[in-house]
């Protein structure tokens, strides 16, 4: 059942550009629902889905569900941002998984902690995913030109591990909605006032993993700081944190 879905892969974000200006934010767990509401011009009614924390190290009849649910919201575009596997055994297994969303959408990745653990080299990541046409950004921008503006999205390496570099993310322009994919809440702490984005969104949180109703969150990975999932504000930064769909640690989510 889809019910059913949802709740194996926690949430997913749903960017959805679906009204004359306006750009939406569903975190659909369950019913969708609207959580953020920001202008962007010329790119009304474009759609896209984001995806985190898949530590994908065996395609299961799972991630296929998982395609099938992607395809039904019809994206324009992908996001993941990073961990998307635990060990150097499990690519294979995550190039199948992005090969069948590449099909529905294009498909933009950044990095995270497991995927620089799992011994996979950078350049490697950069081949095989250049290959299947997957945009791996990894402290880089890419620009998406519209009718009447422009979507720049910026990729960071993952700043739980102090490898992002913000120098990549461009300055503010008439017309141009800044995205940035990022793979730990943290990030939102090493942005600066100077720097202007419009959005971020993350991962790494797993929303704790662990959640018990009534008990405060008792595990977080480092570089969360305290942020488990759902819109965060920090000066005029703001940032998105996907509660994931793997685990780490445990083969479980409560």
């Amino acid at each position: 059942r889809r019910d059913d879905l949802l709740a194996l892969v926690a949430t997913r974000l749903v960017v959805a550009l679906d009204a004359p200006g306006a750009r939406r934010l569903h975190a659909t767990q369950g019913r969708p629902r609207v959580v953020e509401v920001v202008d962007l011009g010329g790119e009304a009614g474009r759609r896209a889905v984001q995806l985190s924390d898949l530590h994908l190290d065996r395609y299961r009849p799972r991630h296929r569900t998982l395609i099938r649910a992607v395809a039904e919201l019809k994206p324009d575009w992908i996001f993941i941002t990073g961990d998307l596997v635990n060990v150097r055994d499990g690519l294979p297994h995550l190039l199948r998984f992005l090969t069948e969303l590449r099909r529905l959408a294009p498909v933009y990745v950044t990095l995270g902690n497991h995927d620089h653990y799992s011994g996979i080299r950078v350049d490697e990541f950069a081949e095989q995913f250049d290959r299947r046409k997957v945009t791996l950004l990894v402290n880089q921008v890419t620009f998406i030109r519209g009718t009447e503006g422009e979507l720049a999205i910026v990729g960071l390496d993952d700043p739980s591990l102090h490898r992002a570099d913000l120098h990549c993310i461009p300055s503010s322009q008439p017309g141009r909605f800044t995205l940035v994919l990022a793979h730990a809440p943290n990030i939102l702490d090493q942005l600066t006032p100077e720097q202007h984005t419009d959005l971020t969104i993350c991962g790494h949180s797993h929303a704790g993993q662990w959640r018990i109703p009534g008990i405060p969150t008792f595990w977080l990975p480092p570089g969360c700081h305290g942020r488990t999932h759902g819109m965060y504000e920090k000066g005029r930064h703001r940032l998105y944190v996907n509660r994931g769909i793997g685990w780490s640690v445990l083969p479980m989510r409560l």
